[in-house]
Order: structure tokens, then sequence, then C-alpha cells
């Protein structure tokens, strides 16, 4: 293995100070890909850094996506709001320079950066649930404050939740490679308290990307199909008896999700009745401009404008809570062409197993929201992405 320059070496460990930061605030992410990039320009060779992006099919896709959200201010009345929401793509944007920074020679380095920093939070959420409900008296800890039973450290449950999920899935696959019994011990025990955390955060699209990847889990590690289904079918069960007989604040939200379900037609004004309008209607608002969408600014103009009567008195919200709804209504079938685009060229060129599970995993969680519109999620899946999709020639920076 070469050895590294000074930069290099710096590159390298900024994108697992980065990795690290994925569960915490998303503008220490932001600060420290704003260093990265300083050190990838002074590094030079940016002509040929520039080819090797161009070359990729995969970082043309990224940037067509964010282009497209961008361009889709020309048919958009909001101009203000439009721009808003092109900023709020510049997570998928950086993909580009994590793709081009990362050494796939660290990848390991860069996935248990991200392990470390899961874990830390996964320690400060215990304090906070330790401290909310049976040590009242203690100092409180690092929290958000979006509901009383919220516990995570620096983002609420929508975002935490799936990234717990990841977290475990890597712990859990870890732990099921051949390698010394201590250090998979050791490995299942991060899943043990990652997996505890989730339940304990009530996040209930975290548990559905969890059984996603576990999924996934059992069809990478075992040949045998029929062997991976029975195992799915008997652990998948097991997983949500758990959470649901262990948290109850994860209880409660699946009893309240049913019974909102239940009594949508009397009350739609709910958790899950609203998920259901926010659908119904932003299909209308696809199906009325199904080509290039009502444009990133103007969703909830054309929301109003598009929601039925019945539901005309209900509040309008600034997304659907569903990612693909979220991107045909805006953009229309050019927009969902792209997403789709990447993950294609995404499981196409893969040199890990790992990128189809994580794709599998982040394609299930945005039917509950827009994940990929969500800061940390979305900065997650272009670095998560990015070193997962390197090549075995893609050593960068190793002057």
């Amino acid at each position: 293995m070469q050895r590294l320059s000074v930069l290099g070496s710096a590159r390298i460990w900024l994108i697992c100070a980065i990795c690290f930061t994925l569960p915490m605030k998303a503008s220490f992410v932001y600060t420290l890909s704003a260093l990265l990039l300083a050190v990838w320009l002074a590094e030079g060779r940016l002509l040929g850094k520039a080819r090797e992006i161009l070359a990729s099919p995969l970082c043309l896709a990224f940037a067509g996506y964010c282009l497209i959200v961008t361009f889709s201010i020309l048919w958009t009345d909001d101009t203000a709001e439009g721009w808003r929401m092109a900023r709020r793509h510049i997570p998928l944007l950086l993909f580009l320079l994590y793709w081009s920074s990362a050494d796939r020679r660290y990848r390991e380095r860069y996935i248990s950066a991200f392990l470390a920093g899961l874990a830390v939070c996964a320690l400060l959420a215990y304090y906070n649930w330790a401290q909310h409900f049976w040590f009242p008296d203690w100092p409180r800890g690092i929290r958000v404050y979006k509901a009383v039973d919220d516990t995570a450290p620096f983002v609420d449950r929508i975002m935490y939740a799936p990234l717990l999920a990841l977290g475990a899935y890597f712990s859990l696959r870890r732990a099921a490679l051949p390698g010394a019994a201590l250090a998979r011990l050791g490995w299942l025990a991060l899943a043990g308290l990652l997996v505890a955390n989730l339940f304990m955060s009530g996040g209930r699209a975290g548990v559905v990307m969890l059984a996603t990847l576990c999924i996934a889990l059992a069809f990478e590690r075992i040949r045998a199909r029929a062997k991976a289904v029975v195992l799915c079918l008997a652990l998948l069960p097991a997983l949500f008896l758990a959470a649901y007989s262990t948290s109850d604040y994860f209880a409660t939200r699946v009893n309240a999700g049913l019974n909102d379900f239940q009594n949508f037609r009397d009350n739609p004004s709910t958790s899950v009745g609203l998920r259901i309008v926010y659908a119904v209607t932003s299909l209308r608002m696809f199906l009325s401009h199904p080509l290039v969408g009502v444009g990133g600014g103007d969703f909830e103009e054309e929301y109003a404008r598009n929601t039925p009567e019945l539901w005309q008195e209900l509040a309008v919200p600034f997304n659907p809570h569903n990612q693909f709804l979220m991107t045909a209504s805006t953009t229309g079938l050019l927009g969902l062409a792209v997403l789709f685009t990447i993950a294609g060229l995404a499981v196409r060129s893969r040199k890990d197993a790992r990128t189809l599970s994580l794709l599998a995993g982040f394609a299930v969680v945005c039917l509950f929201e827009s994940y990929l519109w969500r800061s940390n999620t979305a900065l997650a899946f272009s670095v998560l992405i990015a070193v997962l999709s390197l090549g075995s020639g893609e050593e960068r920076g190793a002057g």
C-alpha cells in the first residue's frame, strides 16, 4: 500500500470524522465537508479529478437529480421557496466530493467511524432516558426537545431511527463474518445497544428499515434461498414482538398508528391519517403535471389546489412524507427517472454487497418520509453510497 501524503491522510480522517458526526448535527457534517473540499482543492490534480467525476455515471446521476430540482425553479411561481428546496438537496450534491475523496482501502474505517458516532449518541440517549424517567434530579443531558419522550441527543426520531437501523445492520453483518469470537461478540453487543435504542426511540419507520436490512443481510449471508426465507419468517415477527413488548413508547406509537388507520374516515387528522391524505393529494398533483411536476417551490400552493374537498380544512404540509411522491409531484417523471437511475447505477456498479442492502433499506423507509430531503439521512445516503460504490481501482490521493 502506498504511503499517503499529509493532505491524503487529512482527507481520509476528514471522511472518518464526517461519518462519525452523521447522527449528530448536520452543521458538523457541513463544516467538515467544507474542510474536506479545501483539502481536495489543495491536493491539486483538479482536472484529473473532474474527469473522473464526469466519467462516473453515478456521479452524473446525483448531479443531474440536483440540477433538475434547481431547474424546476423555471416553472415555479414561488422562486424563493424554489431556491430553498434546491438548497435542501446540497447533501446529494456533496456525493461528488465524497466519491472523489474516499479511498476504498479505508472503507471499513469509515464504517467503523459511523458506528462509533452512533454508539456515542446511543449512550447519550440512554442517559436522557434514565434522567427523564428515573432520575429527574440528574443534570439534563444533550437532547432534542421536539417531544417530551424524544430522548435522542442531536436529531429527532424521524432522522435518528433510520441511522440506528443502519448502524445495527452494519454491526450485525460484522458479527456474522468469520473472525475472532471476542470481536464478533463485541459487534453483536453493539448491535444490541443500537437496536434497543431504536426500540426506545419510538421511530416506527426505523424499525421497518431494520426489518428490511435484516432481510437483506439474510440473503447476503445465506446462499440457500429457502433457508434465508425461513430465517426471515422466523426472525422478523420476533423483532417486532421484541420491540412491542420491551418498549412501552414503541408499543404506544404502534397502537396509535393502528387506531389512526381504523378511524381514518371519522378522523383523518392523525399521524397515519394525514399521511394517507398527503399521499392521495400528492398523487393528484403528479397526475395533473406528470412530465416535470409543479416545480420545487410550488408544492404547498399546488397541494392546497389539489386537495379533495372533504379534506380542505386540514393543514397544508410542506412535504408529503414520502420521497417518491415528493419527487413525482415536484419534478414529475423526469425527476423520478433520475432518482431510479441513481439506485440502478449504484446497484450495477456495486463492489460491496452492502450497497444493495443499503438501497433496499432506504427505498422502504422513503415510503414513510422524504428522507433524501432531510439533512442527516440525505448526508448518510450520500456518504455511505459513495464509500460502498467505490471500485477496486479507485484508490485516490495515495501519493
